[in-house]
């Protein structure tokens, strides 16, 4: 594997992240830094920092000088996920009801939902994943919280390990992408107290679906 010099570590990263998100590396697999060295053919400090990095994303156990372990939650674990990220969700809709340019904010949620339904048009279940998952972070685009929002995108990245799965299901994807519209509908129709609400609602719906996995 040809890999860049310059940006070692980023490319890693990014590489085992998507691997680990889209389960081609499983929840609970042992990465031993002698096998990651073999595989992209570095040395140990890229792959260190890309290690460091994934596990500020919650996605792996890091255990120096040895190796990570994939995450692998439970049920209790996934049920807290899953509830602080409705909450989460929830108060990014109230703040990005005080963005000034509400037309903005609108416009780039519902291109993100077109896109959705494009994918799902044309079975495509890995772009539609994508599109699942920018519809909730629109929200913190608009939140003017930094904060707020890399909670929101370290937090869940673990859902998407789930949320890939479960949406292989066409209908299980179509549910969601109901639940999006209705949010969004509710949302454009100035009730934002109410459009959190369905986005916690629908935060909980998901749990179901990931709880299915286990």
């Amino acid at each position: 594997m040809s890999l860049t010099k310059a940006t070692l570590s980023e490319q890693i990263y990014q590489i085992l992240r998507n691997d680990i998100l889209t389960q081609q590396i499983p929840c609970g697999e042992k990465l031993t830094l002698k096998l990651l060295m073999e595989r992209f053919q570095v040395s140990s400090t890229p792959i260190r920092e890309a290690l460091t990095r994934l596990s500020q994303d919650k996605l792996v156990s890091y255990y120096s000088n040895v190796g990570v372990n994939v995450i692998q939650p439970g049920k209790q674990e996934l049920e807290k996920i899953y509830e602080f990220m409705g909450d989460l969700d929830g108060l990014a809709i109230r703040y990005a009801a005080s963005y000034e340019d509400q037309e903005k904010v609108i416009q780039a949620i519902q291109s993100v939902l077109i896109q959705a339904r494009e994918a799902m048009a044309k079975t495509q279940p890995r772009e539609w994943n994508q599109a699942s998952d920018e519809f909730h972070l629109e929200f913190y685009r608009f939140c003017q919280n930094p904060y707020l929002t890399e909670s929101a995108e370290r937090m869940r990245s673990q859902l998407t390990i789930f949320s890939y799965r479960y949406g292989q299901k066409p209908e299980i994807e179509k549910t969601i992408q109901e639940e999006h519209e209705e949010i969004f509908r509710v949302y454009k129709s100035g009730d934002f107290a109410a459009a959190a609400l369905r986005m916690k609602e629908h935060l909980h719906a998901s749990l179901s679906h990931a709880l299915s996995l286990l």
